[in-house]
């Protein structure tokens, strides 16, 4: 009996065990902390909290346009300017694809300055030829995303650029500067349709008055 209540004693002065599950998800159900401020990686600055850093870009390079359709676009690699390119290289060559169809911006044997970053879909480097454009101000749907923090503007580092840094024209005059047989077919065929509208004219006048003039000598000869 002695062995029994000192085995019940011990039992009853033993802590419970704890045989839950721990929480994986952490503190208040695995909730992020919002006001911890983010560093953008590519110019190390630092952003208040609500902010959102650009995209970096994996490589930047100096690249000759060798050929393009509406997505992609082959350029040769004339100089690496940052980061590294690393397989997406063959012979020199490299492709870059356009995923809003861009390409059109651009003329073969001319040299860009391309920042591009891995795709999350393709296996390719891509890039883009113009901002985009924020809508209603900045906010996709009004009331959505608003925030009273002022956000620092830095400049989107995966877009292809002139040699000089400077933004390529992305105007409908453009696209016809580049397809400059297409601008001149058009200027040819305007100068025709003018020849023509004006030979038209001259020729019918010639038959006015040459009718006009018949029908005086009529009336003469009759007189």
């Amino acid at each position: 009996m002695t062995v029994c209540s000192g085995t019940f004693a011990n039992a009853a002065s033993a802590p419970p065990v704890d045989d839950t599950i721990p929480d994986e998800q952490g503190v208040d159900g695995g909730s992020l902390d919002e006001t911890i401020p983010l560093i953008d990686p590519a110019t190390q600055t630092t952003l208040p909290a609500g902010c959102t850093a650009p995209r970096s870009a994996m490589a930047t390079f100096l690249g000759e346009l060798i050929s393009s359709d509406d997505l992609i676009a082959t350029f040769r690699v004339l100089q690496v300017r940052g980061g590294s390119l690393g397989a997406y290289v063959n012979s020199g060559l490299i492709t870059v694809r356009y995923s809003t169809r861009e390409t059109k911006f651009l003329r073969a044997g001319e040299t860009y300055l391309v920042g591009a970053g891995a795709s999350e879909l393709f296996s390719t480097l891509e890039s883009k030829v113009s901002y985009k454009k924020e809508l209603f101000g900045g906010d996709a749907v009004v009331g959505a995303d608003e925030s009273d923090t002022p956000c620092p503007t830095i400049e989107d580092p995966v877009i292809t650029l002139k040699p000089n840094g400077q933004l390529i024209d992305t105007g409908v005059f453009s696209l016809l500067l580049n397809e400059r047989n297409l601008l001149f077919g058009a200027v040819a065929l305007a100068i025709v349709v003018v020849l023509i509208f004006l030979i038209g004219i001259v020729v019918t006048k010639l038959l006015f008055v040459g009718a006009a003039r018949g029908a005086f000598r009529s009336k003469r000869s009759r007189k």
